[in-house]
């Protein structure tokens, strides 16, 4: 036969084997998969019968069961493994409270439904994950961790429902919760009196279906809000993590949302639709907007224009979590000479609790991590441009000087800002605030700031009032972080044994005593 005859049929046939043989091993893993065989331990296995290693490595992260050495059986053992468990011989899958080795507790994902107040849908839904039709069966509202006194009651709801306008409490255990007004007095533009129903009461009033806001959300009730109100929103939610650690770590979901549901995002009048491009006077939520985002980034702002979208909608919401702050109850709950946040500092709390709040702000900043030898830094924040309380404009400038020079002698920093953002933008102010050791100023608001000084034996606040003038708000608060405290009346400077607490006008005036001041930095600098 010739070389260039056409080939017969065993030649054809071998072809067609070479190929198919070929292809097949060429694409062993798919040919293994299609007949129900485990790619990875099948080609482990042959490949060790050949002497030959390979790279595969198995879903569980070690090599396949035919060529495993000694090695990784002595690290990892001979555990068995599947997807979506720790590896173990099936034990080790739930466990109850006080049992096993060291008493800890555990249970699979998808069967957690509270561990230590918090549950798995906070965050682990989908976005077809919408709707929710409970029929007969509507959550109920839960208080979750609070702690009460003669007539407040500081609290997380989870399950609460929104619609036509109203709020609404369904539970069949109403004892358990306290007098509502007790709980959210304030009403305003967004709702009235909050309501409990029971569940016969619900089902005829918000339905048998509705939609779940996720994850954990805050409110602030009042009509007037304050600047410590994101302070004790995040102090009571942090009484859900008493492990917070000193670097900040915590398991806490952060929040999703502050709504305030009485207020206007513009507080000044619609302009004419055709100059849209005018510039719109925002509503003064007691922080600085940039605070928020930089603190907490996942957090979005809600209004009253959102509220009323919820009002609109004919299907009830629901709450996975709400934080609640109300200035008006909370006003009664504390005691005559405590500022009207006092009472969420009853709830159990772990002694660095604000410590992810300042972590997130310092970071941005990129002035969390502080140099061995960097020099310590004292901040004068002045409100001398603002219509409240300042000092005269000599003394402003004697001590602005007088800190000057101090910084010379002293080696230290010194750090002259405004609060107003309008002459210290708000980076050059919070960055000053964030790296000091010692802050001083007139007293006022604007020093509620201080909460994100770094915590060191030197970290303090000197905060000046009128003579025989004091109020606590911002003592309080610096003492909660850990913090040192002054408050200054001319030469006289007060920090355990405080004054009698008599608020100060603010148009009075505020002597201050250079020398005084000096020497308490100083010591405060001094402090190891």
């Amino acid at each position: 036969m010739r070389w260039t005859a056409p080939p017969d049929r065993r030649e054809i046939g071998l072809v067609v084997l070479c190929l198919s043989v070929y292809l097949l091993a060429y694409n062993i893993e798919m040919t293994l998969q299609v007949l129900g065989i485990d790619p990875a331990a099948t080609k482990g296995a042959v490949l060790s019968r050949l002497g030959v290693g390979s790279t595969v490595i198995g879903k569980d992260g070690r090599k396949p069961a035919g060529w495993r050495d000694r090695l990784e059986v002595e690290i990892f053992g001979n555990w068995e493994w599947s997807e979506g468990h720790v590896a173990g011989d099936g034990a080790e899958r739930s466990q109850r409270k006080g049992s096993g080795r060291h008493g800890a507790q555990w249970i699979p994902l998808k069967d957690v439904e509270e561990v230590s107040g918090t549950r798995k849908p906070f965050g682990d839904s989908t976005v077809d994950d919408a709707l929710q039709t409970w029929g007969d069966d509507l959550p109920q509202t839960r208080l979750v961790n609070h702690v009460s006194d003669v007539m407040f009651r500081v609290h997380h709801l989870d399950n609460v429902y929104i619609f036509n306008g109203s709020v609404y409490l369904v539970t069949d255990s109403g004892r358990v919760f306290p007098p509502m007004d007790t709980m959210v007095k304030s009403a305003g533009q967004g709702f009235g009196e909050w309501k409990i129903l029971s569940t016969d009461e619900a089902r005829k009033t918000v339905g048998k279906y509705g939609s779940t806001i996720r994850g954990v959300s805050w409110m602030s009730a009042d009509s007037q809000p304050h600047n410590s109100t994101l302070f004790a929103l995040w102090r009571t939610y942090s009484s859900l993590d008493t492990s917070i650690d000193s670097a900040g770590r915590t398991g806490l979901p952060p929040p999703r949302r502050l709504i305030f549901p009485h207020n206007y995002f513009f507080t000044d009048d619609n302009p004419p639709f055709e100059q849209h491009w005018v510039r719109r006077k925002r509503v003064d939520t007691g922080f600085h907007p940039y605070t928020v985002k930089a603190a907490f980034p996942q957090l979005s702002m809600m209004f009253l224009q959102d509220w009323e979208d919820y009002e609109k909608m004919e299907i009830p919401f629901v709450f996975e979590r709400l934080v609640v702050a109300d200035r008006s109850v909370a006003a009664k709950a504390a005691k005559e000479d405590e500022p009207v946040y006092a009472p969420v500092m009853l709830l159990d709390a772990s002694e660095h609790w604000w410590e992810p709040v300042r972590k997130n702000l310092a970071q941005y900043l990129d002035a969390y991590d502080v140099k061995p030898k960097a020099k310590k830094v004292v901040t004068y924040l002045h409100t001398q441009t603002t219509n409240g309380p300042k000092l005269s404009a000599e003394d402003h400038e004697a001590l602005a000087k007088a800190l000057s020079d101090m910084a010379w002698k002293w080696g230290c920093e010194v750090n002259v800002v405004s609060a107003q953002t309008e002459e210290t933008d708000w980076t050059t102010r919070m960055t000053a605030v964030v790296k000091s050791s010692v802050i001083v100023g007139v007293h006022g608001n604007h020093l509620m700031d201080s909460v994100f000084m770094r915590g060191t034996p030197q970290s303090t606040l000197l905060e000046l009032f009128p003579t025989d003038k004091f109020v606590r708000d911002r003592e309080l608060a610096v003492h909660s972080v850990g913090l040192h405290y002054l408050a200054m009346r001319g030469n006289s400077a007060f920090s355990t044994e405080l004054p009698h607490v008599s608020p100060p006008k603010d148009d009075e005036s505020i002597p201050i005593d250079l020398d005084a001041i000096l020497r308490n930095i100083h010591e405060a600098l001094s402090r190891t």
